[in-house]
Formats: C-alpha cells, structure tokens, sequence
C-alpha cells in the first residue's frame, strides 16, 4: 500500500498545483549544496556515492555510514558570491535517518547611491536556507523520505520568505543498480518582493539511475529533469529562430518536438571508485551546455569534475563546474563521522 500511496503522491501532487497560480521558485535553491552534487553537475537522485547532503538530492537517501556525521561546505560561485553550508546526520532508532542542513548565500556589500550618485552608504543583499530531512527503510532495499525547508532572500529593503516540501523514493538493488525520484519545491511563498501577491511554486519532477559494475571500479548515472516540463528552451535567446510558419496563416510558432528539448534534461555522471577512501566523478549537463555555451569557443562548459578521498578521520571533497568560458564555480567540503573520535576518546 506505502507504493500506491507514494506512486498517487509523486504523480498527482505536480498537477493540483500546477493547475493553480504559480509563482517563481527562488532561484537561488538551485545552486548544489555539496561538492559531490558540483561534480556531477545536477542533484543526482540516484547517485552512487555517501553523502550527508545528498538528502538535497533526494530526501530517500538512507545510509547508516552517515550516522553522527558532520559536514562542512564553501562554494566560490560566480564573480563575488559565496556560499557555506553546514549539515548533520543521525540515524534514529525505529525513525530512519534524520538529517538537517542550514546555507547562506552572500552576495557581497553594495555601494547605495541616490539619483545624482551621491553615496548613501552600504548594503548587503543575502539569502539563506534551512532544511529537515527523514528518511526511512521500508522492506529491505526500498526507502521514500521527506525534507522540509525555509527559504529567505533579503535584497536592500525587501524581503521574502517561503516554505516546501521535497518527498522522494529510492532502490538500492543488490545487483548495484540505483533507482531514485524526487518531487522537488511543493509549496508557496509566505511574503512576497515589495509586497507582493503570495502563489504557489512550481514543483518538479525528476528522475535518475546509477549502476555500479561488480567487475570494475565505475559507476554510470544518468538523469532526466523537469518532467513536468517539455519546452525547456522557451527562454533561450538562440532559440527564437528555430520557427515553422504556415503557409496559408502566415502564423509562425517555434518548435518544440525537437531533440535539443529532449537533451536538456539530460545528465550524464561517471564515479570511478578504486577504493572506499579515493572517488574520482565526471559529469556533463546538456543544458547548461546549450544555453551558457558560447557558440565559437564553447570550450568546458557543461562539464563538471570532482574528487573524494577519505584522509584519515576526515572526508574531502571537491567539486568545480564549468558555467562559462570565462569562469567556474569551485566547491570545497570537510565531512567527519563523529562516532570515529568518539571511539578513540573511549578506549
């Protein structure tokens, strides 16, 4: 019954709120919160790789490694914009795996001036975020969790605030293989910019598959995006060309049965993992290659790469991303098992 129930949940929850008015989500959630999510590039439902934040990805996440695990990340992101977050694990007895995660973006100091530029003084605009997360297994390789956030922007002297949901279902099958889905962003803004009118956001859906060879030390992920939505390139600009006009109408409209929509939700990942304490990762984003890359020297964009090696009782990882031919984002974290030092303290 817990199958039909979340099965009904994933597939119609999306199109009640849809079918209300719906605001933008804020934005700034998109960014990954762990390294390992820059490396490959997307927030991976069904990685193959441990992580307290993972649960970012999909809130079914369930891995008793992570148990008492603290994790510490700082994201440069692009020009003066910078990021930390800070998330913590325990599992639960007869609850599952409760995890929570707090970021903070900052946007940096901005100089106010009036109309004729004279300096009023200083501002800074920031946004933060706040989340819980639990996760339960049901039956042996099957888990379905939930994570509720806050979200916050303040930019000069206006504000808004808003709450979702994120619920998600995952499989672990003994063969190696992943399977995850995540419906992302059910929920609404509390307080509107300048006083707003308040709506819903506009949740999505995604799906993904990881598999890791007995036989080899690699695991390949694959993911598709935005369910909910097929026209992803309604707001690139070297789209608008791509038109069909009727000859006896006159009428154009652009098409959007083509496989460049199809691509764009597309993510490709590769972990190779010689060892439990050394991962390499490779991602690849379609769509931030279709629509960041410059069309004469596209060079790395949609690329990601990262790395993860256990240092003796701590975990660090690196993630950078290619967003333009001028400029990457570069993605550091520090993670350690608390029950590790508290084992040494014991004996």
């Amino acid at each position: 019954m817990i199958y039909i129930r979340i099965l009904l949940i994933l597939l119609f929850s999306p199109i009640l709120l849809l079918a209300q008015s719906s605001s933008k989500n804020f934005s700034f959630s998109e960014i990954s919160v762990s390294p390992l999510t820059t490396a490959q590039g997307v927030n991976h439902t069904a990685s193959g790789v441990t992580d307290v934040l993972q649960t970012f990805a999909n809130p079914a996440f369930s891995d008793s490694t992570v148990d008492n695990n603290l994790h510490f990340a700082y994201l440069n992101y692009l020009t003066d914009i910078n990021q930390t977050s800070l998330a913590y694990a325990k599992m639960v007895d007869s609850f599952g795996l409760v995890s929570g995660y707090f970021r903070y973006l900052d946007y940096g100091t901005f100089q106010e001036t009036d109309e004729v530029g004279n300096e009023l003084g200083e501002f800074k605009t920031s946004e933060y975020e706040i989340g819980v997360s639990v996760s339960k297994n049901y039956r042996q390789n099957f888990y379905y969790g939930g994570t509720f956030k806050q979200m916050f922007s303040s930019f000069y002297s206006n504000s808004a605030y808003g709450l979702a949901l994120d619920i998600g279902g995952y499989y672990q099958g003994e063969n190696g293989l992943q399977l995850g889905i995540s419906l992302d962003d059910i929920g609404f803004r509390v307080i509107e910019f300048n006083n707003g009118q308040a709506g819903l956001f506009r949740p999505s859906i995604n799906i993904g598959a990881s598999k890791k060879f007995s036989k080899a030390p690699i695991i390949l992920g694959l993911q598709y995006n935005n369910i909910e939505t097929w026209d992803l390139a309604s707001s690139d600009i070297d789209q608008s060309d791509n038109l069909i006009v009727d000859q006896l109408t006159g009428v154009s409209k652009r098409r959007t049965l083509t496989f460049d929509n199809f691509a764009r939700h597309l993510n490709l990942n590769a972990i190779i993992a010689p060892s439990d304490k050394f991962n390499l990762i490779v991602g690849f984003d379609f769509r931030r290659r279709l629509e960041l890359a410059a069309n004469q020297r596209p060079a790395l964009v949609g690329f990601s790469f990262g790395i993860q090696a256990k240092i003796k009782k701590f975990n660090l990882q690196y993630g950078v991303s290619s967003y333009h031919l001028n400029g990457a984002i570069n993605h550091l974290a520090l993670s350690t098992n608390l029950n590790e030092w508290h084992l040494k303290k014991s004996k």
